[in-house]
């Protein structure tokens, strides 16, 4: 009688569950959507139930998966304890669309940013409105049996990180959050709920029929041939597949028109002639701003956006660097301990430090430092004692370039560009260089290469906006004598740090890093019969204030920036 008894409950659970996934129907409007638009959902529940529909990606990640080793160490052993993600496994586009989203989720003013030390990133405290997604404690049983392929508390936390921090939004997840707060993942009716996580949803539901509809758009810059799933009240129900919405950059993660980014390297490399340093940090900012590099899924965006931007300063100073060889007008006992110094640095330690350390949140901060600091340098260059001096420094210039024209057609080139010491001395000695005499100071050369290696590598830059001032006016070479060895020492900057990068297992999107090259060098063809038409103290204080608003935006004083 116990046995018969057991067997009849199991006929009923059975029953019970059969009748239950018969009630959950739905169909979805397409079975392929080009990137950015909207997939439709429509069908039936049961009758007085809220309603969830899941659309996420039908590919799992985990962190063992990530491509990125220092993402890969971060996201399986956390960070000082916190965020330990082991094996765990999640989609990494991940969508709920409910009519409850209160039981996920709570809107809220939160504070972002932080105002202790100085890897604070922003170093001071913002409020932005989220959507907070509430702990796997406080989600009611109903709500977590129906989200899908997210089953387990490790699940969901992961999940909350990737939506909710900015290292896991960058690495994982890839979607900007609107207005600096939340990845979107929990989302309701935008009629009903005009929050700006909800813009573009549409739901609707009948709880008297059960019938239901909804519209969502995943997110737009998710790479061709993705397999996406949704699931409703926690059946699965289909899949469908992105269609690409124009040219996809492969490793930059992103659809941008080649054009676009061929015309805004072209610009660069205007403005890099015009204000001769900076191109580098002008091109990360593009990367960042204009294009939105991404990166592949598992490596956070800062690890492609440095590579990537390192091709154009590695083939920029390519045709300039050859013509002052050929011309012998490069001073080797000063250049080669200075470009071995910044290879050492750039390739055995900015990398290895700026892929742990420096990851897109960090970069941006400190990138509109820089971008401060080069932004009131092109202030000052616009006022008329900085005009006056750089005349001068360009008559210098301008009587060595002639009296190398001279030394060429006599036939004197040869022997006025040989290099002349009486006796080696790591430390200094006296060099004999065109008919002047230079104290060459090859183990400071080779110090101040290590150092500005390190940070140019870190920041994905050639570093030229370091090694002037640290030649002109911390050594004190003239800029006939500074200006080859800084090309040379961009040039070493940008081999040395690609080469650790790639290493690392960290590519450069080439298609995107091939455009921006030429661009730039196309631009840097133009640029000089521009310049002169163009009204240079107005174009400087214009490029200041636009790099000192670039500083505001990317170190978050500007909220409506964001």
């Amino acid at each position: 009688m116990k046995r018969f008894s057991l067997l009849l409950v199991a006929l009923a659970g059975l029953m019970f569950v059969s009748s239950n996934a018969m009630a959950i129907d739905g169909t979805l409007s397409t079975k392929s959507v080009k990137a950015g638009s909207a997939i439709g959902v429509e069908g039936s529940i049961d009758p007085g139930q809220e309603l969830f529909v899941v659309v996420c990606s039908d590919k799992m990640f985990s962190a063992k998966d990530a491509p990125g080793p220092k993402e890969k160490s971060r996201l399986m052993k956390g960070k000082k304890g916190k965020n330990i993600f082991g094996d765990t496994a999640i989609p990494p586009s991940y969508y709920v669309v409910t009519t409850a989203p209160n039981a996920l989720a709570t809107a809220k003013i939160a504070p972002k940013g932080q105002t202790k030390g100085i890897f604070a990133f922003p170093p001071f405290k913002y409020n932005v409105e989220v959507n907070k997604i509430k702990k796997w404690a406080d989600v009611d049983a109903a709500a977590k049996a129906a989200l899908g392929p997210i089953t387990t508390e490790a699940q969901w936390k992961m999940l909350v990180y990737s939506h909710e921090k900015k290292f896991g939004m960058n690495t994982i997840v890839k979607e900007k959050p609107p207005t600096g707060g939340n990845a979107r993942m929990v989302m309701s009716d935008y009629g009903t709920d005009a929050k700006q996580w909800n813009e573009g949803v549409s739901v609707k539901l009948d709880k008297a029929t059960g019938k239901y509809s909804i519209s969502m758009a995943p997110y737009k810059n998710l790479a061709p041939d993705t397999q996406m799933a949704v699931y409703v009240n926690g059946q699965k129900i289909d899949t469908f597949k992105i269609e690409k919405s124009g040219f996809f950059f492969k490793t930059g993660n992103v659809y941008m028109n080649p054009m676009v980014v061929f015309i805004g390297a072209f610009i660069i490399g205007v403005l890099f002639v015009i204000m001769g340093a900076a191109g580098g940090l002008f091109t990360a900012a593009f990367q960042i701003t204009v294009i939105g590099t991404k990166g592949p899924v598992g490596i956070n965006a800062g690890n492609t956006i440095k590579p990537t931007n390192l091709f154009l300063t590695m083939c920029s100073p390519i045709t300039g660097l050859m013509t002052f060889i050929k011309e012998k007008r490069f001073a080797t006992p000063v250049a080669i301990p200075f470009a071995i110094g910044i290879v050492c640095g750039a390739f055995f330690i900015g990398p290895p430090l700026s892929a742990k350390y420096l990851n897109l949140a960090a970069f941006k901060f400190y990138l509109g430092i820089i971008c401060l600091v080069i932004g009131i340098k092109l202030f000052i260059e616009s006022l008329p004692s900085s005009i006056e001096k750089k005349k001068a420094m360009a008559a210098i210039v301008k009587k060595f370039n002639k009296a190398v024209k001279e030394a060429k057609e006599s036939g004197k080139a040869l022997q006025m560009g040989s290099i002349e010491f009486d006796k080696f001395n790591p430390i200094a000695f006296d060099m004999r260089f065109w008919g002047e005499t230079f104290v060459a100071k090859p183990l400071l050369m080779l110090i101040g290469g290590i150092i500005m290696g390190i940070i140019a590598s870190s920041f994905g830059v050639g570093g030229g906006f370091m090694f002037m001032p640290f030649m002109t006016t911390f050594v004190g070479y003239p800029m006939y004598l500074a200006v080859p060895i800084a090309l040379a020492g961009t040039f070493a900057t940008s081999v040395g740090a690609i080469s650790k990068y790639v290493m690392m297992g960290y590519q450069p999107d080439w298609i995107m890093a091939a455009l921006i090259a030429a661009g730039a060098m196309c631009g840097g063809v133009v640029g000089p019969k521009i310049q002169k038409k163009l009204p240079e103290i107005a174009l400087k204080r214009l490029l200041a204030g636009a790099l000192i608003l670039t500083c505001l935006k990317y170190t978050g004083l500007i909220w409506f920036m964001r």
